[in-house]
């Protein structure tokens, strides 16, 4: 792996750590100062913006955008960014237009007729939090700038600013939800504002000149892919908020609990390297050779990280739930913290395949074959919606969550079969890789398993931090020791470093 894509992944993977934590801290304070409905209530609002986010914002906006602004000289990059900038203010002020009048029906679309969300309450709190949606786009854009000129430090940590603004919010006015939802669009336009300095000190800020710029247009074709896949997921989010509001209360804040999880997981061990590897892998797109090393070293650095953080997130799923929500719950929410346990653990199977999928999706955007990544996103969104449909009835939130982990496995097998035929990647090179990372992950996180399960432990939230602290420290070191021992060059390399 080189060296300045170890150390770009370091700085992503510890500024996301940050955000996760943090973003954590802001989840369990909202089980702890707000009831039950208000949080429902909440977390339907927070949806709506969400459902344009990942189009505007961290997904599509940012994989479509690096490539081509790396192509460009310096100046014309600016141009491209200052275009950019103004279509993007320009739609949101459209966007919050239509959604302050149509929120009533938005609210509508993701709640069932006998939900026992409060349906006013959402509505209200949707119309406050949906001008969050143009600060974090505008932030998105101020990511993508600085993440093509590889200054990885500022965007990784500017999320950070979002949640402790939030956090600040629910301190000073608990259980008032309104204000809650006002902070969230405060939070938003901090995280644009953090990174401000970064441009500056880069001469990077985006020079306005107008709505168009010749190769924005090939930005919008890009993102036509992002935002299809990108539609295609939101939709599955729609149904499934619309199936948890048909389950009793506390069920769809549960699920965000658990996919909060499930984010602090992928994000850390996945994304962040990916992106890192993204604009690598960019830059060496005529380079084949150079390419096919730089996916496997990512893929294979990513399958290292993954699957041992699945199989702790599996086996250790009630005291990490415990502790980060069960300090003193507000009224109500003691339902919500056993039915996230019960998600969260199926969902920590899920963290190696969709894991090493996050990256095996970007080499078909880069080389522009765009074709091929639709075609098995949206079939395998479409397996996930037919799976929550028929699960969700029967087994509620646990079927939704086991429903990912079965999707997540196929489409992996999916990829690794097209990425051998388009680029000559090895899937059973990766095959044998990942099976000594199993045989030492799993040894090591039954062990924390078998720690936390057979010994005594103190009462309450001291207790669960305990077992949650010892079990990973002692699933790290015997991790470490057997993947030395079966000499995974990933561990190696990293002794090698420790020891300098």
């Amino acid at each position: 792996m080189p060296r300045s894509s170890t150390r770009h992944a370091l700085t992503l993977m510890i500024g996301t750590l940050a955000s996760r934590l943090s973003g954590l801290v802001r989840a369990s304070l909202l089980l702890q100062l707000f009831p039950q409905a208000a949080t429902d209530a909440f977390n339907v609002a927070w949806k709506i913006p969400n459902l344009f986010r990942e189009l505007l914002a961290e997904g599509a906006l940012t994989n479509s955008f690096i490539p081509i602004y790396k192509a460009l000289p310096r100046e014309e990059g600016r141009r491209l960014a200052g275009a950019l900038f103004a279509a993007l203010a320009l739609l949101n002020a459209l966007l919050l237009g239509l959604a302050i009048w149509a929120a009533p029906w938005l609210v509508g679309l993701l709640l069932q007729p006998d939900s026992v969300v409060d349906f006013a309450l959402a509505v209200q709190l949707t119309r406050i939090i949906f001008p969050v949606l143009a600060a974090i786009s505008l932030s998105a854009l101020a990511m993508g700038i600085l993440n093509a000129e590889e200054r990885f430090f500022a965007p990784a940590w500017a999320p950070v600013a979002l949640n402790l603004v939030v956090i600040a919010v629910m301190l000073l006015y608990p259980g008032q939800a309104p204000i809650l939802a006002l902070g969230v669009v405060l939070g938003g336009l901090a995280q644009l504002l953090v990174q401000l300095p970064a441009l500056l000190r880069g001469r990077l800020l985006p020079v306005l000149s107008g709505l168009w710029h010749p190769s924005l247009g090939l930005v919008l074709l890009l993102m036509a892919p992002f935002a299809l896949t990108t539609g295609a997921r939101q939709v599955l989010n729609l149904l499934a908020t619309n199936l948890l509001s048909g389950l009793p209360g506390g069920s769809i804040t549960a699920f965000e609990n658990a996919n909060l999880l499930f984010s602090l997981a992928l994000g850390l061990f996945s994304i962040s390297p990916a992106l890192a590897y993204y604009s690598r892998l960019s830059g060496e797109a005529t380079a084949p050779e150079r390419f096919l090393a730089t996916l496997t070293s990512g893929v294979r650095l990513i399958t290292f990280l993954t699957v041992p953080a699945g199989l702790l997130m599996f086996l250790l799923a009630a005291p990490a739930v415990n502790a980060i929500w069960n300090l003193s719950p507000a009224a109500g929410q003691e339902q919500t913290i056993l039915f996230t346990i019960w998600a969260v653990a199926p969902l920590g199977l899920a963290v190696f395949p969709w894991g090493v999928n996050n990256l095996l999706l970007r080499p078909f955007y880069i080389r522009q074959r765009v074709r091929t990544p639709i075609i098995i996103s949206l079939s395998f969104v479409a397996l996930n919606g037919l799976l929550f449909v028929l699960l969700a009835p029967r087994y509620g939130l646990t079927g939704m969550a086991w429903a990912s982990v079965a999707v997540g496995w196929l489409q992996l097998l999916v990829l690794l079969y097209w990425l051998r035929r388009t680029e000559g990647f090895s899937p059973s090179a990766f095959a044998a890789h990942a099976g000594r990372v199993w045989a030492a992950a799993m040894p090591a996180a039954g062990a924390a398993w078998a720690l936390v399960a057979w010994l005594p432990w103190p009462v309450g939230w001291l207790g669960w931090a305990m077992q949650v602290g010892v079990g990973g420290v002692v699933a790290g070191l015997v991790y470490a020791g057997l993947a030395l021992a079966l000499k995974i060059p990933e561990m190696t390399v990293s002794a090698r470093w420790w020891r300098r």
